[in-house]
């Protein structure tokens, strides 16, 4: 995200910390999925404090996401695009799963379609746009070809959109009541699953076309630099292709990966010893 927005990670180490957090607390959080097995009805309710806790360092990391973006001035490639795509996708899961997290909440929706699109939201909103944004970001390095981004975007926002409609109309459909796990439902549903089933098959549409933009890009695409995104990790400071050992010497790090608009700080070294030497000479003189 850092690369395409050309600034510092907004609040690095609340980024740290959320990851942690989330790490830590997701220990606690599973038993919610015992709510309603009749196991330990007392021990619910500490479990859904842990469970909406966890949604404050959840809350840290799409915070220092948003506040990357702010003011930053948006490269926008589909690496960022798939960016958006997560962030907005795990906002919509996050605060679904806030309504789950309660005891009473979970009593009606438990086993229904809500928490079907809640979780695809979750896991998959962040696995599958994830992927698409990390396949376009490294296919250069990958593969010593450009993707082609026309086509590959034109997969992305099918897909995306599909997603919407697909996992929208599942939330619809809990709401209304729909279980989960049925072979056969109610004619009240037909609409909400008849567009997530269209939503569904959409999806695979979006991904062939981004298939078809990886397997054109690498047979015949454009050659890439080594390092087209400008980036300052170590991976795109070696040749492209990439050697069989990466690096013909070891190199030696200067700078922080995410220090964008930040001076080199050896650059600040040299100045300042560069003015030592000339009120050194001037004395002298």
């Amino acid at each position: 995200m850092v690369v395409f927005l050309r600034k510092p990670l907004f609040s690095y180490k609340i980024a740290v910390a959320g990851f942690a957090g989330v790490v830590g607390i997701s220990s606690l959080v599973w038993v919610h999925h015992m709510y309603m097995t009749g196991w330990s009805p007392a021990a619910g309710y500490p479990f859904m404090l842990s469970t909406e806790l966890i949604s404050i360092p959840f809350g840290f990391l799409v915070l220092v996401m948003l506040g990357t973006i702010w003011r930053g001035k948006v490269w926008t490639r589909l690496p960022m695009m798939c960016v958006y795509a997560m962030i907005w996708d795990k906002i919509v899961g996050g605060i679904t799963g806030v309504y789950l997290s309660d005891v009473p909440v979970d009593q009606y929706m438990h086993g229904s379609m809500f928490v079907v699109a809640h979780f695809h939201f979750m896991l998959m909103g962040a696995g599958l746009f994830g992927a698409m944004g990390a396949i376009s970001y490294w296919f250069p390095k990958m593969t010593g070809r450009m993707l082609n981004e026309r086509i590959g975007s034109i997969g992305f926002w099918v897909s995306f959109f599909a997603f919407q409609l697909t996992f929208g109309s599942m939330f619809v459909a809990g709401l209304q009541g729909q279980p989960r796990r049925v072979l056969q439902f109610d004619d009240a549903f037909d609409v909400s699953n008849w567009l997530s089933t269209i939503g569904a098959y959409t999806i695979g549409i979006g991904m062939l076309i981004f298939l078809y933009a990886i397997i054109t890009s690498w047979r015949s695409g454009v050659v890439a630099p080594s390092n087209p995104w400008g980036a300052k990790t170590l991976e795109w400071q070696t040749a492209t292709p990439v050697p069989l050992e990466n690096f013909p010497v070891l190199p030696v790090v200067t700078s922080d990966p995410y220090d964008y608009g930040v001076p080199d700080p050896y650059l600040a070294v040299e100045k300042k010893l560069s003015d030592e030497n000339l009120d050194a000479t001037v004395g002298a003189r």
